[in-house]
């Protein structure tokens, strides 16, 4: 594989990929959306409220408290309050956890029909591109956007969270093994399949619109996905979060072969003549 060629392809992409005001807003606004204006304002008037209000509330099973004591520092010290603040700070983390699959959908859905809107197909099918050169430089195009992105999003939501918890708890809150796990393991991961599948999609149809349509279907699996790969680390053990992670690696490795085989460059011409 000529990297060179790659690189090439991928800064063509991303320049004509961030020509597009609805691409371009989808990549930054997602994760403001997603980092700062939904947890801002969902945990911010729950800090404001009295403390003395939340007394005698119902209290959390005790099951569900020795777990959460396993992964929060001081869990038993935070009070109704902040107990709450804790519980929804992780129900939204899982949000965050979409943005690698949504953002995909996006940059990824016009990868191949996009050539053949904008008439550039046949120079890119007679360019000395290799199929596992062309696959490779488009899921680098649409893969290293999701990932900025979810990076970005992962690390801003952290700090707010933390800001907002910290006199609660006295420690920071994702900084746990899950946390670490997928934003270096997990994001990249589900990025890489969700535009797998999305250039799976493109190459089979025949208009941008059409490819953005399909790819909502596509993201629905990736969310259970996401929720097995949480529930798996709290519930089960980090060990079924391992294998879980090795699922995904297969899974890319199988999809980027299809894609690769797919992708019929003598074909494609002929259509295109």
């Amino acid at each position: 594989m000529d990297w060179g060629r790659v690189k090439a392809l991928v800064k063509k992409d991303l320049r004509e990929m961030f020509k597009s005001k609805y691409i371009l807003s989808a990549v930054i606004g997602m994760p403001i959306l997603f980092a700062i204006l939904i947890p801002l304002s969902t945990l911010y008037p729950m800090v404001v409220i009295d403390p003395s209000e939340f007394e005698g509330e119902e209290e959390l099973p005790a099951s569900f408290s020795n777990l959460m004591s396993l992964i929060v520092p001081n869990w038993d010290d935070a009070g109704a309050q902040g107990q709450l603040l804790i519980l929804t700070a992780y129900i939204m983390y899982i949000m965050v956890l979409l943005i690698p699959i949504i953002l995909p959908a996006v940059t990824a859905s016009e990868t191949i029909v996009g050539e053949k809107e904008r008439k550039t197909m046949e120079a890119l099918l007679v360019s000395p591109l290799s199929e596992t050169e062309l696959v490779t430089g488009k899921i680098l195009s649409s893969f290293l956007p999701s990932v900025i992105g979810t990076a970005f999003a992962a690390l801003t939501y952290g700090i707010i969270t933390n800001i907002t918890i910290y006199p609660y708890i006295n420690s920071l809150l994702f900084l746990d093994v899950l946390s670490i796990v997928f934003l270096f393991v997990i994001a990249p991961l589900l990025s890489i399949l969700s535009v797998e599948l999305m250039i799976l999609i493109s190459t089979r149809v025949t208009s941008v619109r059409d490819a953005y349509q399909l790819g909502s279907l596509v993201v629905l699996p990736l969310i259970m996905i996401v929720i097995g790969l949480v529930v798996s680390y709290l519930f089960i053990s980090i060990l079924a979060l391992i294998a879980s992670v090795a699922i995904l690696l297969t899974l890319c490795a199988i999809f980027f072969k299809i894609a690769t085989n797919v992708f019929d460059r003598e074909r494609a011409i002929v259509k295109l003549v």
